[in-house]
């Protein structure tokens, strides 16, 4: 999964020669806590803040001349891991520029969450079975038991301990199965 199934796309900008006034009543009139700066070709300049937006000592000060830098930009085409990793760090949202380094769009924690969801077959009917694998071996002999099977997997997570929790479909009984897998892991 990529980051531009998950970006919202064409969000809200600032130009970079615009006053902050301007910035300021576009940043109050669609609701954002941040708002990107690009120059006329749309390129990333930086983002402003409310609080760097509120705190302007000229409101006829150019957006770009206020825009801090951001320190981290995604491509379009990284993986959606890569966003887990730096929004777990600190970053509320990234920017995502093509390779022009032109803003194409903006992945927020909410689009995050959906990917992450997608991801772990969230929504989707099924069973979720967890097994305690003890190595790599024991998890492939679980997995080769449930592709003997036929039965469709949705997905497959690792918890805190080493476990694994397996989301399939098809499951008649949910005991019986989770007996045989654990005899593979024997």
């Amino acid at each position: 999964m990529k980051v531009s199934d998950f970006m919202m796309r064409d969000p809200p900008v600032a130009r970079a020669d615009a006053p902050v006034a301007q910035a300021q009543k576009l940043a109050a009139e669609v609701g954002v806590a941040v708002l990107f700066v690009v120059d006329g070709e749309g390129h990333l300049v930086g983002f402003l803040t409310r609080k760097a937006l509120s705190a302007a000592p000229d409101p006829t000060l150019p957006a770009g001349k206020l825009a801090s830098s951001p320190t981290v930009t995604m491509s379009p085409d990284d993986p959606l891991e890569r966003a887990v990793v730096l929004l777990s760090e600190r970053y509320l949202l990234l920017p995502v520029v093509d390779g022009e380094k032109r803003l194409v769009g903006v992945l927020t924690s909410v689009g995050l969450l959906r990917g992450l969801a997608q991801m772990a077959g969230l929504g989707e009917e099924g069973t979720r079975i967890l097994i305690q694998p003890s190595s790599p071996a024991d998890a492939y002999r679980a997995l080769g038991a449930l592709g003997a099977r036929g039965l469709p997997l949705v997905a497959v997570l690792r918890g805190h301990g080493g476990e694994l929790i397996i989301h399939v479909q098809g499951v008649q009984d949910p005991a019986q199965l989770l007996a045989e897998l654990e005899g593979t892991l024997r």
